[in-house]
Parts: C-alpha cells; sequence; structure tokens
C-alpha cells in the first residue's frame, strides 16, 4: 500500500460577537496526497477527528467520526464540533490543546494515516461565551443606597448576639450543664465522657494485698499475747521437775524404773503384731511337701512361666504362650510364601502386560480412560517440529514450550528454531490441500481444510493427524504410534470418567502455569498435596523435584503455551488450547481451553489458529 499524506489548510473558528450566541465548533480543512505528492482527488475517506488536552499524546476531551468525499484537490472540509454537548463541555482557558486527524483511505474505520498539530488559535467565540455567563449572573454597579463608609454602632447591628452561648466554646471552659456529677460504683463522672476512678472505702480496699500494706507485721512478737500462749523461754526442766514458767511445775515418774506387766494393755500374741517376715501362719501340704517326703516329680519346679532347663515344670499360661507364638509363626511364614507367590504373579502380569501393551520412549506411565473400553498413556511433552531439518519430537519435560519462538514459523523452511503451535491437520501430509505444513501461517480457514464440509483426522484423514504420518524421534521413530483425541474422548476424559471432578485442576509447573489431569488409580505422592480448582493457576505449584514425584505416579501436565495467529504468538502462560481430531465445519476445529474459571471442551476454534498439540497411544 502507498503513503499517504496529509496536509491540513486550516482551521476556520465560527466566530460570533461577546454577546451574540456563538456556534459550538469549527471549520476544519485538509488535503491528502500520496507519496509522490498527488492529489487523491473524488475519493471517499473515513475521517476521525479528535481534541487532546495538554499534549500531542494527552487526554482525548472531545472525538467525532465522518465519511467524506475530498473534491478534485484532495480537499475535504468538516464542521469540528457542530453543536455537540461534548464539544461545549470544552473548558479552552485550560489549554494548550492539540487536534488529531486520522484517514482511512478506503473509507472505512481502518484509520492508518494519522497527523496531530497545536490549535494556536483558541476558538474565541468560546472565550465569549465565558464572558457573556459572568456579566448576566453579576450586576457590578453598587445599588445599596446606605452604605457609604463604616460609620454605624454595635447596637445598631441586627440580630447582634448577646449571650455566651452564641459562641463558640473555643476555650473549652465548664457551664453547669457540663458539671452534673454522678457516681456510679467507684466512678466519679464530672459530664458526659470525663470521669475520675475513685477508691472504694466499702469495697476497693478489700482487694488491697497484704504483701501491698507499708510496714505491716511480720512476726508474733509484734502483737499483743492476749491468749498468754508460753514460748520456749518458758520451759524448763530441773532434775524430775517441769517448770512451766517460775510458779507452774510437774514432778516427772521414774521411767526407768517400770515394768512390762504394769504397761497397760501391752500385747501377749503374736497375731497381734504385724508380720513382716512373711512366716506361715495355716499349715498346707502341695506338691514341694510330696517331693520332700521322696515322690519324684520328674523335673524341676522353679518359676513356672520361664523354664530354663529341659526337665523345668511349665503351667498352662506357657503352654497357651508357646501355642500362640508357634501359630503366629506358622501365619507369617504362609504370609512370606504368598508375597512370594504374589510377587512371582505380578511379574507374570506385568511382563504380559508388556507383551501387550509394549513401551515405546516418550510414553508416560499414567492410565487414562477416555471412553467406557478405550485408556491410553500420553506422550512425555508437547509436540514440537523443527522446519528447517523436518523434524518432530516431543518436549524434554511435560512443562517446556516454545513460547515466542513460534514467531519465527514465517520463515518456514529456514527456520531453526522448535515451535509447537500449530494449525489445524498440519501434519505435513500432502492431502490435495496444500497447506498441510507445520510452518502454514495463512489466516484462510478454508485452505486448511480437505473438503468443504471439513473431516475429523480419523480413517482416510488420519494422515492429517500429527502423530500418524510423522515419526517422531524420541517417541519410537516410527509412524502411526501416536494420535490426537478426539472431541468425545476429551470430554469423557475430564467429565465422564469415575471420580472425574477429583481428578484435574490448574496448578503451575517449574514456574509454567497450567492444567493437571491425574490418572485413573491415582494415589498422591507422600508429602505432596493436590486440589482440585478451575479458578486459579497459584493453588497446586510444584518445583521440578516435587513434580517428578507427581509424573512418577501418573500425572500428566498441560501447559498454558498461548496461541499463534499467522506469525504472531500471544497469551503465553496465560492460556492454551488443545487440538482434538474432531472438526465442527469446513472452518473450525474443537479444542480444550485452558484459563481460569474458563476450562472447557466447548471451545471452537479456527483452523488457522496455531493450537497445542499433545498426543497419546492406545494402552
Amino acid at each position: 500500500m502507498k503513503k499517504l499524506l496529509i496536509t491540513i489548510i486550516s482551521i476556520i473558528a465560527l466566530a460570533g460577537t461577546v454577546f451574540a450566541q456563538a456556534p459550538q465548533g469549527f471549520n476544519y480543512q485538509a488535503v491528502v496526497r500520496n507519496t509522490a505528492g498527488q492529489l487523491m482527488s473524488n475519493r471517499n475517506v473515513g475521517v476521525r477527528i479528535s481534541i487532546l488536552q495538554g499534549s500531542a499524546t494527552g487526554a482525548t476531551v472531545y472525538q467525532q467520526t465522518e465519511n467524506i468525499s475530498t473534491n478534485a484537490n484532495g480537499l475535504f472540509t468538516i464542521v469540528v464540533g457542530d453543536n455537540s454537548s461534548q464539544f461545549a463541555a470544552i473548558n479552552w482557558s485550560n489549554g494548550p490543546y492539540f487536534i488529531k486527524s486520522e484517514v482511512d483511505p478506503q473509507g472505512g474505520s481502518n484509520y492508518t494515516l494519522s497527523t496531530t498539530q497545536k490549535i494556536l488559535a483558541v476558538p474565541y467565540a468560546h472565550y465569549a461565551d465565558v464572558a457573556r455567563s459572568i456579566s448576566e449572573d453579576f450586576d457590578l454597579n453598587e445599588r445599596d443606597p446606605y452604605f457609604r463608609a463604616w460609620g454605624y454602632l454595635y447596637d445598631s447591628l441586627r440580630n447582634a448576639p448577646t449571650r455566651l452561648s452564641q459562641f463558640i466554646n473555643d476555650l473549652n471552659f465548664l457551664t453547669p450543664a457540663d458539671l452534673h456529677l454522678y457516681m456510679h460504683g467507684d466512678t466519679l463522672f464530672l459530664n458526659g465522657s470525663t470521669y475520675v476512678i475513685l477508691p472504694s472505702s466499702s469495697t476497693g480496699l478489700t482487694h488491697i494485698e497484704w504483701d501491698s500494706v507499708l510496714h505491716h507485721p511480720t512476726h508474733l512478737s509484734q502483737f499483743i499475747n492476749d491468749l498468754n500462749f508460753l514460748t520456749a523461754g518458758d520451759i524448763t526442766i530441773n532434775g524430775d521437775t517441769l517448770f512451766f514458767n517460775d510458779s507452774t511445775y510437774i514432778i516427772l515418774p521414774n521411767v526407768t524404773t517400770i515394768e512390762w506387766d504394769s504397761v497397760l494393755n501391752h500385747p501377749t500374741n503374736l497375731s497381734q503384731f504385724y508380720n513382716d517376715l512373711g512366716f506361715i501362719t495355716t499349715e498346707t501340704q502341695g506338691l514341694n511337701d510330696v517331693i520332700a517326703n521322696n515322690n519324684n516329680a520328674y523335673g524341676q519346679i522353679k518359676n513356672l512361666s520361664y523354664p530354663t532347663d529341659s526337665l523345668d515344670a511349665v503351667n498352662k499360661a506357657y503352654v497357651d504362650n508357646a501355642i500362640a507364638d508357634a501359630v503366629a509363626a506358622l501365619n507369617n511364614r504362609i504370609d512370606s510364601l504368598f508375597n512370594s507367590i504374589d510377587s512371582i504373579t505380578n511379574n507374570y502380569e506385568s511382563r504380559i502386560r508388556e507383551l501387550e501393551h509394549p513401551k515405546i520412549p516418550g510414553t508416560l506411565p499414567g492410565i487414562f480412560s477416555v471412553s467406557a473400553n478405550t485408556k491410553v498413556n500420553f506422550s512425555q511433552g508437547n509436540l514440537q517440529y523443527r522446519p528447517r531439518i523436518k523434524t518432530w519430537r516431543f518436549a524434554s519435560h511435560q512443562y517446556d514450550i516454545a513460547g515466542s519462538d513460534n514467531n519465527n514459523v514465517f520463515m518456514q523452511a529456514y527456520c531453526s528454531t522448535w515451535v509447537d503451535l500449530f494449525g489445524y491437520g498440519t501434519s505435513g501430509w500432502d492431502g490435495g490441500a496444500g497447506r498441510y505444513m507445520p510452518y502454514e501461517t495463512t489466516t484462510n480457514d478454508s485452505e486448511y481444510t480437505e473438503a468443504v464440509d471439513g473431516n475429523d483426522l480419523i480413517e482416510f484423514y488420519a494422515n492429517a493427524d500429527w502423530g500418524f504420518y510423522n515419526p517422531i524421534i524420541n517417541g519410537g521413530n516410527q509412524m502411526a504410534l501416536w494420535r490426537t483425541l478426539t472431541y468425545s474422548e476429551w470430554t469423557y476424559l475430564l467429565n465422564l470418567r469415575p471420580n472425574a471432578t477429583q481428578l484435574k485442576g490448574m496448578a503451575t509447573v517449574e514456574s509454567t502455569p497450567g492444567y493437571i489431569i491425574l490418572p485413573d488409580d491415582w494415589h498422591c505422592p507422600s508429602g505432596l498435596n493436590f486440589v482440585n480448582t478451575d479458578t486459579s493457576y497459584t493453588t497446586n505449584v510444584y518445583n521440578a523435584s516435587a513434580w517428578a514425584q507427581m509424573e512418577a505416579a501418573g500425572a500428566v501436565f498441560l501447559p498454558a503455551a498461548g496461541s499463534r495467529t499467522g506469525s504472531v504468538t500471544t497469551n503465553i502462560g496465560t492460556l492454551g488450547n488443545y487440538w482434538t481430531a474432531s472438526h465442527v465445519n469446513g472452518t473450525t476445529g474443537y479444542s480444550f481451553h485452558i484459563a481460569p474459571n474458563a476450562n472447557t471442551m466447548q471451545n471452537i476454534m479456527n483452523y488457522s489458529t496455531g493450537c497445542s498439540v499433545r498426543l497419546v497411544r492406545n494402552y
């Protein structure tokens, strides 16, 4: 397209007199030329006029659009404002103001040409409006016949204040109303808000601690002995006489001459004493007595519960415990035998599963139901392509994305970076449409389809499926090992399989936002947590080490890798779209959409939009 030029001819104010009503607008003229200086004559153009305040990039205070024709000289003329209320509200005294004109030479609203200039001549008619409004609202002539000079007494003033209550009490002095004294408990209120807490003679002092009283007594000698109790100095012994004081005494008996028989109620029987020696008080005859009478017990009787020699006797409790221990040992041996059998069985079953479902490189361990009868494994990462060497691979980690490298896809065969956003069915299969290349950037959606009504990437059109037609170097490197899930399979996986709502949720893995899908037999690794949520990427956050444990348990992570239109990539790390193998019509297909509060299988994408691809293989 040729670059066009705009030349402003004039800005003409529609001025009125000071006392007349000023038209709300002014004439604006401009000439449109091409780069050769030739006039764009008799051309229908789209024009947008904006008035900016303060600078050439200032706030827009007024804007209007026109569709108008240039004359033979490439000139167009419009009235800016045209009695608009928005234009009338402009305060022209609060300038400077700039006028910005934009032109679409095709007559539409795609304004590709622009110029901005300062308005040097303020529309004076609008100043006149301000002057007229002042003159109409104010009478500057003095019409008061009584006021000429200050000569009046205070008493002659009408409504002169006569009471202190008419003045503001800025000194905060107290009035009788303020001194409204009343008691509430131990509190004296002076007014509604000022109070003093008083000590209480009746109740307050009962709460005083003894130790807090100054000079409180600490010794009995500080009190008057009105009980006449005796002290140590009042008791003395002299010979056989016990003196309580100087006048009171008792003569003690000579205890060395007391006879046993003279002691009242002295014990006479052994049963009156405590048997601390443990002697036998009642005669019994037991096994020990029999053995002592020359009979043979054929063994030793010692500790019946813990025999130590081969001929020791034992009790029933010992025999019961021995039998229980033997049974437990036998059960443990049987359990060990069954465990060995289970291990052998599991090894055989594992070997059988390996034969039935051979593992190929790039396969994750989790098993996912995508229909009532179909299970799949996911690939180790998103599908990637390097145009320069025409090579397909899986990303090294599930959280790896190409990001802005997708912008290089327009270089086609010269692009040496890995890209991971592809138009619908761009496996590289040339099925006749001529637009099946992975690096295709055309935005004409119909050029991506094999037929007018579109086709799913199955059966005859399976060649357009990224995993069917192409060997993947770190995914088995053979054709037809991988495929893309259909719309119904995505729907079953996310919404219909048992416990589906608990087996999915938003997350961030190694700083990359995205979506986690968990396998059918999910068991969260010890020390980690997972919360099913569709509202925030920050609910489940894992570093590389934690994610390695999640991945080993079968978890799948779909990074929000953005999308591509033409060769421009947007929304990297914000949202993601994953193609299904199912079409909607001749220009659109279904995808799984990832975004906070908007994760859905109802998303419909134009074939030309670059989306992510995550492949699976049947289990």
